[in-house]
């Protein structure tokens, strides 16, 4: 299974695990040309560790400014959050 830009999702994954650690409190994942929007929620399952998408962040911070609170399930941590980001999506 690839990503919409061919990336190998194994190849996410390995790198992903070699970047959590003890020390980290959240990934953020940035670079549009990445989508990692639905892998940035499945990563977050399996490292306990919050992974951000960019995209779904922009997306979020755009409902936000815009008054709207809408919540969305399956889009990770920072997705499902109705208002304020917790400190470690800071």
């Amino acid at each position: 299974m690839d990503t919409d830009r061919g990336t190998d999702l194994e190849t996410l994954r390995v790198a992903l695990l070699k970047l959590d650690g003890d020390d980290i409190e959240a990934i953020v994942q940035v670079g549009t040309n990445l989508s990692m929007v639905r892998f940035a929620a499945a990563v977050e399952l399996w490292l306990g560790t919050p992974v951000i998408a960019i995209n779904t962040a922009t997306y979020w911070h755009a409902l936000r400014a815009n008054g709207i609170q809408d919540r969305m399930e399956g889009f990770g941590r920072a997705a499902c959050l109705a208002a304020g980001m917790p400190a470690a999506f800071r």
